[in-house]
C-alpha cells in the first residue's frame, strides 16, 4: 500500500510583526480603516464633496448628456436624407416628415425629459437645469431647420414669386379692342 504524503505549509511565520508588537501585517498603502468600516464615504473623500453635492454634480453631468442626445441623431438624419434623394417621392417625403416631426415632439416633451434629473429624491435639492434645457431646445431647433431646408431643396416650400400667383388679383382691363 502506498503511503500518502501530505504537504503542510505553515504561513504564520511569514507574517511580520508591526511596530505595536502584535502579530498582524501592516495596512497597505492607501488603506484607511474609516473608509473600510463605512463611517466616511469614499466618494466624498475622493472629491472633497458631500454626498448631496456629488449627487447634484452627477445629475448635472447626466443632464448635459441628455441635452446633447438629439445632436447625435442629426448626422444619421442627414445621411438618411442624402440617401433618399431630392426628388419628390413617397420615401423622401416620409424621411423629411420624420426629420421635421422628431424635433417638434422632443421640444414638446422637454419638461418630462428633464424631470427625473431635477429632483432625485424627496429630500434632495432641486437642480437648476436651465442651460441643459436651452441646449436641448437649440439642438432640436437645428434639426427643425434642417428639415425645413430639406423641404426647400425638394421644392415643397413656396419661395419663388410664381408660387404665389393664385393670390395676385387678375388685372382688370379698362377697354377691349376688337
Amino acid at each position: 500500500m502506498a503511503s500518502s504524503n501530505k504537504v503542510y505549509a505553515d504561513f504564520t511565520s511569514l507574517v511580520g510583526k508591526s511596530s505595536r508588537g502584535s502579530k498582524s501585517a501592516a495596512d497597505p498603502y492607501g488603506y484607511d480603516q474609516a473608509i473600510a468600516s463605512g463611517s466616511i464615504s469614499s466618494m466624498s473623500l475622493a472629491h472633497g464633496k458631500s454626498d448631496e453635492e456629488g449627487d447634484m454634480a452627477l445629475r448635472a453631468k447626466k443632464g448635459w448628456e441628455v441635452a446633447m442626445g438629439p445632436g447625435k441623431t442629426l448626422p444619421m438624419q442627414a445621411f438618411m436624407a442624402w440617401m433618399s434623394g431630392t426628388g419628390v417621392s413617397i420615401f423622401s417625403i416620409l424621411i423629411t416628415g420624420m426629420i421635421l416631426m422628431t424635433p417638434v415632439k422632443t421640444i414638446m416633451s422637454t419638461q418630462q425629459t428633464f424631470a427625473p434629473l431635477e429632483r432625485a429624491g424627496k429630500g434632495a435639492k432641486k437642480l437648476d437645469l436651465t442651460m441643459q434645457k436651452a441646449a436641448f431646445v437649440a439642438i432640436n431647433i437645428a434639426g427643425l431647420i434642417f428639415g425645413i431646408y430639406r423641404l426647400s431643396i425638394m421644392g415643397l416650400l413656396p419661395t419663388a414669386s410664381s408660387d404665389w400667383l393664385s393670390f395676385i388679383p387678375a388685372k382688370q382691363f379698362m377697354e377691349y379692342s376688337a
